[in-house]
């Protein structure tokens, strides 16, 4: 009997440890309620991640600044972010950056230029293109990719910024904000677009222009985890990979899937078209992050008068472990740049 009892106390014992292990290898990774965030979406509801030996645990943020945030106060390993937000938060905290919590950057899962629109109303306002918003007053969420989306349009369009009036609002209150008339029009993205315009119908328009603008989606993490956690980061990566090649392969039940998904939350509409999702690491991606940081020069955010090497802000090399020719971006051995 003693040896018997023995035995069931370190059975016991064996999965109190197992259960331990599980929760220690957890992973945590915040997404966005964004069409551009649609591979996330999709590993999550197909198991893409648990195929891949990971167990994860996927929230959605409204913005990716959120989502940021979030890998900064340590609530989540993994976070999905516009190359926008990611800059301004790189400039901020450079000068007081831990080594092992950096953000870096993991892949780039985006290049679309059916992500962000601009709307305006309908009621009797002539604003066909982004020319006529010139000493208008222009609503968007400040610190997100809309701020700067709308400097490329203002560049683009030859708008003097100087004689528009930039009203800083979530993205949820952007619909009802245009329809009170408090802006003329407002930057912003799918899902959202087709909220609004399903909430508040023939009410509001789509401004021309659109096209100009390439977005770009990144899957960022730590330093840390990168350097400690390849094989994870590996696989996880591979499963982004599974997600885009079903958007490839089955689009149409795909987006069926997403619209239903977006009707659960009460972000319901027109339907959806999906963007080029694409997972790589190259040159685009840092012509764009150069940009940001002109943009952020220009408006004197916290952190843009100082150096900045952009290639630093990667991590390439699990991506380099599962799909080489995928990354397309300057590296260095350590012997060479010294």
């Amino acid at each position: 009997m003693g040896l018997k009892r023995v035995l069931i106390l370190f059975v016991l014992f064996l999965v109190a440890c197992s259960s331990e292990n599980t929760d220690e290898t957890r992973l945590k990774l915040a997404g966005v309620n964004y069409l551009g965030d649609l591979p996330t979406l999709l590993a999550s509801k197909n198991q893409l991640f648990k195929k891949h030996q990971l167990d994860v645990d996927v929230s959605f943020n409204n913005s990716g600044k959120q989502s940021l945030d979030d890998l900064r106060a340590g609530k989540v390993d993994f976070a999905l972010v516009s190359p926008t937000a990611f800059t301004l938060d790189k400039l901020a905290n450079a000068n007081n950056e831990l080594p092992d919590k950096e953000p870096v950057i993991l892949g780039n899962l985006l290049h679309s230029t059916l992500m962000n629109q601009i709307l305006t109303t309908s009621n009797g306002k002539q604003i066909q293109t982004v020319t006529d918003l010139s000493g208008g007053r222009i609503g968007l969420p400040k610190g997100t990719n809309s701020e700067y989306l709308w400097w490329v349009y203002s560049v683009f369009y030859q708008v003097n910024t100087e004689q528009v009036e930039i009203i800083d609002l979530p993205i949820s209150e952007l619909g009802k904000a245009l329809i009170d008339d408090k802006v003329d029009a407002i930057v912003t993205w799918q899902p959202w677009t087709n909220h609004f315009i399903t909430e508040y119908g023939d009410q509001l328009k789509q401004v021309e222009g659109s096209h100009v603008y390439s977005a770009k989606w990144l899957l960022v993490t730590t330093r840390q985890m990168a350097a400690q956690n390849p094989q994870q980061c590996q696989q996880l990566l591979i499963a982004y990979a599974d997600a885009i090649s079903l958007i490839h392969s089955d689009t149409e039940d795909v987006m069926q899937m997403y619209s239903q998904e977006m009707g659960k939350n009460a972000i319901v509409g027109q339907n959806y078209q999906p963007g080029l999702h694409q997972l790589n690491l190259n040159w685009s991606l840092i012509s764009e992050l150069h940009q940001n940081i002109q943009w952020a020069k220009l408006n004197n955010f916290p952190g843009s008068d100082k150096p900045t090497d952009v290639t630093s802000w990667f991590a390439s090399e699990p991506l380099a472990a599962i799909q080489p020719f995928l990354v397309k971006i300057p590296t260095m051995r350590s012997e060479e740049n010294q």
